[in-house]
């Protein structure tokens, strides 16, 4: 195998098909000539998505291929967030799978910043998330059982904060999460490129960043120095694409769990409280004061008599009411580290054309952009401006329904239609890291990546320009033959990668 080429003018964009997940290599000319620049983004994946594509390779076999690709060299590694799909793809216990590589430089968000108060509060907070869901998830199978899947689910999520595969590494993880495989394979970069130019920490409108040995800058857009702007991860109103269905994973995840207590689940004896404060049924029926509002019997309230509630009153006991909240909690810790996704626009030197690599980020993260100013000489540069210029969009977290937000030119917040304007349209490309029959079939409830009316809408403004990982990219009708030969003739379309090369002209 040869080394990956970088075109005499632009950029080579290689996204790898490892499964559900993010990992993309690309490859810069280098100012004076000499081997391409080249970068990584993210290297990592769902365990169990790449058995629902043709190849199905472990993860050591992309990342050799990114080794050989580069001569095991990178000038950049960028990683943009700390979720499993992100990095599991970086490190494990025994050999490390970048142990081999030479890593000059690395870009974190402002939220891995050891130094920073705000980022250090987080991880604080996730940490003590990490332990009160690990505890709901044990409860919950005391209640249910191992094997319920609402108990599967939470796992499912555990397994994404923490990067581990099975309970007891996640239960370790929980109590040490410097000791997790999401941890650890950012400490492997970080200590590498810390060994050669050092480790940047980047926050939202700072000075645009230029990657060394080329002309290429890079705007910060996220994400949002405000915790509160990290909480809020869910579209509204017209923000939002059409869904699948109307119900949210916590009303199905609740709606679940009800139904199961109410079945022949097994009696168990689960409680937030120690048992010197509780009261069994039958106690609380011979309870002098319970007794009168518990039980079905004729009270008298003043001259007349009522009937108080039915016996046993689903409404007046909390019983396993308190574990309902378990996923939820999951769900917001999932949506809160997706929401600190590094969100970077790079900028090629002579046509100014933007490629936007956006992580997972949601709500709070877009609804920020607008806030971020830059100058170039005496310009102002907008992030209207730089969407407009956009000519490649990695599709935020898989394309999930509240990581791509819809809207229109006039609106004031960052949405898909301010991307690919003017003479950017004609080329405008975005690529879509999903894996949809193992996110619709193996999850519970179903994860809609991408979501349909998003993928339908990316298709519609790419005039077809869609890399999917589990699918080609097809010509739609209506596109001319020449318009589709011009966009293969800068595709490569392999089993392992699409490549697709943008020229700087």
């Amino acid at each position: 195998m040869t080394n990956m080429k970088a075109p005499s003018d632009g950029v080579t964009v290689r996204m790898y098909r490892q499964g559900h997940g993010d990992c993309f290599l690309l490859a810069f000319p280098r100012d004076g000539g000499g081997d391409p620049v080249y970068v990584l983004i993210d290297c990592g994946y769902k365990p169990g998505s790449q058995k629902f594509l043709p190849h199905e390779k472990p993860i050591a076999d992309f990342v050799e291929h990114i080794g050989e690709a580069t001569d095991h060299r990178l000038d950049l590694m960028i990683v943009t967030h700390e979720h499993q799909d992100h990095v599991n793809g970086i490190w494990k216990a025994s050999e490390p799978y970048f142990e081999g590589f030479t890593i000059q430089e690395a870009w974190f968000a402002w939220t891995e910043d050891p130094g920073d108060k705000l980022a250090n509060e987080l991880r604080e907070k996730h940490h003590d998330q990490l332990l009160t869901l690990l505890a709901a998830r044990n409860q919950l199978a005391l209640a249910m059982g191992d094997s319920h899947s609402s108990v599967r689910r939470i796992e499912e999520l555990l397994s994404l904060e923490t990067g581990e595969a099975d309970l007891v590494n996640m239960q370790a993880a929980a109590a040490a999460p410097e000791n997790s495989v999401n941890k650890q394979a950012m400490r492997l970069v970080k200590s590498k490129a810390s060994q050669k130019r050092g480790v940047k920490y980047l926050l939202p409108g700072s000075l645009p960043t230029q990657i060394a040995g080329t002309g290429v800058r890079a705007y910060v857009l996220g994400p949002p120095y405000s915790a509160d702007l990290l909480r809020d991860e869910d579209p509204v109103g017209s923000e939002a694409f059409p869904r699948e269905n109307d119900h949210s994973l916590e009303m199905t995840f609740a709606a679940a769990v009800r139904a199961e207590a109410a079945s022949n689940s097994p009696a168990t004896d689960v409680s937030p409280f120690r048992k010197s404060f509780r009261l069994t049924e039958q106690q609380a029926r011979q309870h002098p004061f319970l007794a009168t509002y518990f039980c079905d019997e004729v009270v008298s309230v003043g001259t007349e008599d009522k009937r108080e509630s039915p016996k046993n009153a689903s409404w007046r006991r909390i019983d396993n009411e308190w574990l309902f909240s378990a996923e939820t909690l999951a769900l917001k810790m999932n949506q809160g580290i997706n929401n600190t996704s590094l969100v970077l626009a790079f900028e090629l030197p002579k046509s100014k054309k933007i490629l936007l690599f956006v992580g997972d980020a949601q709500r709070g993260n877009w609804i920020s952009w607008t806030q971020c100013t830059w100058k170039d000489g005496e310009k102002d540069v907008t992030v209207r401006d730089l969407l407009a210029r956009t000519v490649l969009y990695k599709v935020g977290h898989h394309g999930s329904h509240n990581a791509t937000l819809s809207g229109s030119t006039a609106d004031k917040y960052a949405n898909l239609n301010w991307m690919g304007i003017g003479t950017a349209a004609g080329e405008f490309t975005s690529m879509i890291t999903a894996v949809n029959e193992w996110a619709v079939t193996k999850n519970n409830p179903p994860w809609y990546h991408p979501l349909k009316s998003i993928r339908k809408a990316l298709i519609e403004k790419c005039q077809g320009r869609v890399f999917q990982t589990d699918t080609d990219p097809i010509k739609p009708h209506e596109v001319s033959d020449a318009s589709w030969n011009e966009f293969n003739s800068r595709t490569n379309v392999d089993s392992l990668y699409f490549e697709y090369t943008v020229k700087d002209q």
